[in-house]
């Protein structure tokens, strides 16, 4: 082995990290304790690739986000399509109900989906408790499935509001988040840049100590970037 080859920059957030969390292993399993430098080295890494983790999880967490207020939006679509096709129900009585209730779903309007989340979660609870209103609550029970309409658009509105206060109250508790592609640029420089030279020359000098660490960092960059290369096969 001449010296470890890098890590191609093109690799995913979650590779980077999963092929970093393996050297950080590897690493453990052996007993450097006499070289300071590499132990610092490793120390910044395991540092990075935590953050990495975490900036990982956050992403997940907006994705997430993101489809519990796709599920919000569909339930308050399926709620004014019903309100408002009541509307046009031949019985009087039971359009006259319709027509009230529309008026107060309508009030809020289909608009109201692509409102920023800080505007439109309020709105919707807003609209939820109004509902909840003894003229309001005739009008649901006179008109069926809208009660369960109401019940599965608040579902959906508490799912939300649960899962980003959860969120918003892990970021409170970081300072100046980075994202996630960012910190992988810096865990790859610290292993392409750093390690990988160091522990090629190392494993050289002292194949005793350094030649099982330098082999398996090879191994499993070059499979990772094997793995990289065929995506790019695959997606063109």
């Amino acid at each position: 082995m001449e010296k470890i080859p890098k890590i191609l920059s093109i690799s995913r957030v979650s590779e980077t990290n999963g092929l970093t969390r393996q050297v950080i292993d590897e690493y453990r399993k052996g007993d450097y304790s006499n070289d300071s430098y590499l132990t610092s080295m490793i120390e910044q890494l395991l540092r990075r690739n935590t953050e990495l983790g975490d900036a990982i999880m956050r992403s997940k967490t907006e994705s997430e986000l993101a489809e519990l207020d796709n599920q919000a939006d569909m339930g308050f679509t399926n709620l004014h399509g019903l309100s408002k096709g009541y509307t046009y129900h031949p019985e009087e009585n039971i359009a006259k109900f319709a027509r009230q209730l529309f008026a107060l779903v309508d009030k809020y309007g289909l608009e109201v989906k692509n409102k920023s989340y800080s505007e439109e979660y309020p709105l919707l609870n807003s609209l939820l408790k109004e509902s909840q209103s003894a003229e309001y609550q005739l009008c649901i029970n006179n008109l069926p499935g809208c009660a369960q309409r109401f019940t599965e658009l608040e579902t959906s509105v508490n799912a939300f509001i649960t899962k980003q206060n959860e969120y918003n109250s892990a970021k409170d508790d970081e300072k100046e988040l980075e994202s996630a592609s960012v910190i992988k640029k810096q865990v790859i420089a610290l292993i392409n840049d750093d390690l990988g030279p160091y522990l090629s020359a190392m494993q050289k000098a002292n194949t005793g100590v350094y030649g099982d660490l330098a082999t398996f960092i090879n191994n499993r960059i070059a499979e990772n970037n094997a793995a990289v290369r065929n995506r790019g096969k695959q997606d063109s």
